[in-house]
């Protein structure tokens, strides 16, 4: 996704690759929009700390749906 269509307040999926005992996983969750800043955005879960995103980041992992 590109950084300019991000809206604030709005919910996307978050879609990332991590190492789960040494086997490569896909994990998915739901994210929402915070911030934007120059370099890329801040997006937040409930009771997690906040995740910050560069424009690459955004681009590979965050989806509509």
């Amino acid at each position: 996704m590109n950084k300019k269509n991000l809206q604030l307040g709005r919910k996307y999926i978050h879609k990332r690759q991590t190492m789960i005992d040494g086997v490569l996983r896909e994990a998915e969750r739901w994210i929402k929009c915070d911030r934007i800043t120059p370099t890329g955005a801040i997006f937040r879960r409930e009771f997690e700390p906040r995740i910050r995103m560069t424009d690459a980041q955004i681009e590979r992992e965050v989806y509509e749906r």
